[in-house]
């Protein structure tokens, strides 16, 4: 059963409809910026959480028609809440685990979305996600990726705030008192793999705003470090 099975419903009820306060106040809006013209593109999402963020995609690019959307998650149980709340007619709604293989053709998606999935996987899964997603993303698609930023995490760590789960896997504190998995690994090795796929890619770090420090007291405690991670890459 995959984690977020088990905490699906509260992971659901915490961060809502716009994904938490540090999305809702600033990574979307950000991710939303880098997103190119959606008509009739093919677009895959992976980690798709409780199904939030397309519909804002849909909303801002409203009256353009994507080809295709298909919404994906490892957990069986997130998807159902993202049919349940956040159901788009013309969607596909599949479990997938991005530690195998895809199954979609080779080419198959103008654009791929994957928001903080992959600091959650050890770098061998890693490395066959950015794989897999090279293969299935058609030439000239733009890739959007987002990691909660290492520097963050490694924040975490010399504050002790990273734990075992007894199998082997760190987690660290989230939204209403969940414990999230994570993995420390340098900025280095995302932009290793991505190269070494012959990604071309922009990195932007995203810093907490105001407002989000107003929401989250808490983050002033790491300094003035960046949360997230941002690559927009072009194949």
């Amino acid at each position: 059963m995959a984690y977020y099975d088990s905490i699906a419903r509260q992971w659901h009820k915490t961060t809502g409809y716009r994904g938490g306060e540090f999305k809702r106040l600033v990574l979307n809006d950000v991710l939303l910026e880098s997103i190119p013209d959606i008509d009739g593109r093919s677009i895959l999402e992976l980690g798709a959480g409780n199904g939030y963020f397309i519909p804002l995609v849909l909303r801002k690019y409203s009256g353009k028609i994507p080809a295709r959307i298909v919404i994906t998650d490892q957990s069986s149980k997130l998807i159902e809440i993202a049919q349940k709340n956040f159901s788009i007619e013309t969607a596909e709604y599949r479990i997938l685990n991005v530690a195998r293989k895809f199954p979609f053709a080779d080419e198959n998606f103008d654009m791929i979305l994957a928001t903080m999935v992959f600091n959650e996987v050890p770098t061998g899964v890693l490395r066959k996600a950015l794989t897999e997603s090279s293969r299935v993303l058609a030439n000239g698609g733009v890739f959007l990726i987002t990691v909660t930023h290492p520097d963050f995490i490694n924040s975490l760590r010399k504050r002790s705030l990273l734990k075992g789960s007894g199998k082997g896997v760190l987690t660290m504190p989230g939204a209403g008192g969940l414990r999230l998995p994570v993995v420390v690994r340098k900025v280095e090795v995302y932009r290793r793999v991505l190269e070494e796929l012959g990604f071309k890619y922009e990195e932007k770090s995203i810093y907490p705003t105001q407002e989000v420090l107003n929401a989250k007291p808490g983050l002033r405690n790491a300094g003035n470090i960046p949360l997230a991670l941002l690559f927009r890459c072009v194949k």
